[in-house]
């Protein structure tokens, strides 16, 4: 019995936690930004800034998914409960990260755009 119980947490452990949420509850792909900024046109950064928008109102909409089976633990199994809390934990970085390359990517864009306005103007 003990082994049949082991058999069955572990493979509760190897479910992606967002597979096991609530059932409504669907995590948003990353977008796929640019990597170089300095390349970028200006329409090309305003694409990627409309990704990096929608991939936040995508998490917003998540993370409120989330809330819902957080807060009302009656409502849901135990093993729903716990794998919404583990998914809620783990999307917070994701958000983080796609912040920290939009940034990049616009800095880098807007450094490259300034160095051609100052070559263009000497």
């Amino acid at each position: 019995m003990f082994k049949l119980k082991m058999v069955g947490l572990l493979a509760v452990l190897a479910i992606p936690a967002s597979a096991m949420a609530a059932p409504n509850c669907e995590a948003p792909a990353k977008p796929d930004l640019p990597q170089n900024g300095a390349v970028l046109s200006a329409i090309e950064l305003d694409a990627a800034a409309e990704q990096v928008s929608s991939y936040s109102k995508a998490s917003k909409a998540y993370h409120a998914c989330l809330d819902e089976v957080i807060a009302s633990p009656a409502k849901y199994t135990r093993d729903e409960w716990r794998a919404a809390l583990k998914a809620y934990n783990a999307s917070a970085p994701g958000m983080e990260e796609v912040w920290s390359s939009y940034q990049k990517l616009s800095e880098d864009w807007v450094s490259a755009h300034l160095a051609k306005t100052k070559t263009a103007s000497q």
